[in-house]
């Protein structure tokens, strides 16, 4: 299933959308983003606003990640089958790879998850490079598949 791709990169939390409108009922979302020092209450606030807006995927990428990961996982106790990565270990190319060609949802969404979105959290950088890759999947399949 092919995807509809969005990015959208703000400073911080705070300058996130209150909700995420995307044109198919779920989606998949990457975060990358530096969380260490990001409370836990703001973690579980942007996990309940990605889950009640369709979340079905969620990936996670860059320091901290295990715990953003962790945090959401725990909002997503009383949720339907919500599936969670974290990639601590890896470049974000492959984070990216694996959030676009590696993200199939639980059945229950299978169907109805048309869009991903990548969020990239005050790292202007890393935002300008995913909104490239997403531009040029080509080649980020070349620069990724030719590393393993």
């Amino acid at each position: 299933m092919e995807r509809q791709l969005y990015s959208i990169a703000a400073p911080d939390f705070a300058s996130l959308p209150v909700s995420f409108s995307l044109p198919s009922q779920h989606f998949v979302a990457l975060l990358a983003a530096d969380t260490t020092r990001t409370e836990d209450a703001k973690l579980e606030s942007f996990a309940d606003t990605l889950i009640e807006s369709g979340c079905a995927y969620f990936c996670a990428w860059g320091p901290g990640c295990e715990r953003a990961h962790d945090l959401f996982d725990g909002q997503c106790l009383f949720a339907s089958a919500i599936m969670t990565t974290w990639h601590a270990d890896e470049p974000l190319d492959e984070a990216l790879w694996f959030f676009l060609r590696t993200t199939w949802p639980d059945d229950a969404y299978f169907d109805t998850c048309g869009s991903a979105i990548a969020i990239t959290m005050g790292d202007t950088n890393s935002a300008a490079h995913i909104e490239h890759r997403l531009r040029d999947i080509p080649s980020l399949a070349r620069d990724v598949l030719s590393e393993i």
